[in-house]
C-alpha cells in the first residue's frame, strides 16, 4: 500500500511539472497570438504582420501565393472584427532539426465583416528560447468555401 501511495505521489508531482510547463506554453503562445489578431483589427488586413511569422513558415511559403490568399479572405471576409480561442493543444518534441521545441495549436472562431470563420494558428518556440512565432496558418469559413467552389466550376465550364 505505502509503494502506491508513493508511485501516486510521484505521478501527481510529475503531472504538475509538466502541466505547468504547458500551461505556460500556451499563454505565451497565446499573447503572441492575439496581438496578432489584435493588430489585424486595428491596422485592417494583413498588412504589417509578417513579423509574427517564423523563418520556418516563409522558407516552405510562397510570397506571392501567401499574398494572394490575403487577399481572397479580405475580399471574401473582409476586416476581422472580433475572435475568441475555442480550443488549443501543446505538444513539446525534440528533434536534431530547427523544429525542436515547444508547438501551441490554437483555434480562434473569427467574425469578420461579411462572414464568419476559423482560424488555427500554429505556435512555435524554439529550443534556444526566441518568442513564439506563427509556423502554420489556416483559415476556414463557408463564404471562403463558396467562392473557391465557384472558381472550380468557373475553370471547369459548368
Amino acid at each position: 500500500m505505502k509503494r502506491i501511495y508513493t508511485i501516486l505521489i510521484a505521478i501527481n508531482f510529475l503531472g504538475s511539472i509538466l502541466g505547468c510547463g504547458l500551461m505556460t506554453g500556451k499563454g505565451d503562445a497565446e499573447q503572441v497570438a492575439e496581438s496578432f489578431l489584435q493588430d489585424r483589427i486595428v491596422n485592417g488586413g494583413f498588412a504589417g504582420d509578417d513579423k509574427y511569422y517564423s523563418d520556418i513558415f516563409w522558407q516552405h511559403t510562397n510570397e506571392k501565393t501567401w499574398e494572394n490568399i490575403n487577399q481572397l479572405v479580405e475580399d471574401a471576409l473582409g476586416d476581422l472584427n472580433s475572435y475568441s480561442l475555442k480550443t488549443w493543444k501543446t505538444q513539446s518534441k525534440v528533434h536534431t532539426s530547427q523544429l525542436s521545441g515547444t508547438f501551441v495549436v490554437l483555434v480562434y472562431d473569427t467574425e469578420y465583416e461579411k462572414g464568419n470563420g476559423q482560424e488555427t494558428l500554429t505556435m512555435h518556440k524554439g529550443v534556444q528560447g526566441q518568442d513564439y512565432l506563427i509556423l502554420g496558418h489556416h483559415i476556414d469559413s463557408p463564404r471562403i468555401q463558396e467562392l473557391i467552389y465557384k472558381g472550380i466550376q468557373q475553370i471547369a465550364g459548368n
